[in-house]
């Protein structure tokens, strides 16, 4: 059941995307990672989906609404990238982006997103009340 409610999910999601024709190989969409959290902060359960495509990988949310779902693409190509979902109320950008001067930390509605190189960088998105922010939070 919920691998049914994820391709669902998925193909819901790409449909709801702008139309774009893309020259591809015919290379199938790769599911990658997916969670659920409530991003907006209204006590509903919205979805987030890692997958790669011709284009590479793109991480799509989808927040709940009264009539369904409104789909987000969040980001694209981030190589090597893996997602994780978290509980929080602040996001700190990495000393990388402001260099000595002091890190500026963001208020989020009680959750984001993140995307995570095995030992390496990271970014986090937080829905913003129009879309979502980003912030590097490693280097």
């Amino acid at each position: 059941m919920v691998n049914r409610l994820i391709a669902v999910s998925i193909v819901v999601s790409i449909m709801l995307l702008p139309s774009t024709a893309i020259p591809g190989d015919g290379m199938p969409l790769k599911y990658i990672s997916s969670c659920q959290i409530d991003l907006n902060g209204d006590k509903e359960l919205d979805m987030v989906i890692l997958v790669e495509t011709v284009r590479g990988r793109e991480l799509l949310a989808l927040i709940k609404t009264s009539q369904g779902y409104n789909s987000y693409m969040v980001a694209l190509d981030k190589p090597d990238m893996y997602l994780s979902c978290h509980y929080g109320k602040t996001v700190t950008e990495t000393l990388a982006v402001k260099g000595n001067k002091p890190r500026k930390s963001y208020t989020t509605p009680g959750a984001f997103i993140s995307l995570k190189q095995p030992e390496g960088s990271s970014v986090a998105y937080f829905w913003n009340g129009k879309g979502f922010t980003e912030v590097w939070t490693a280097d």
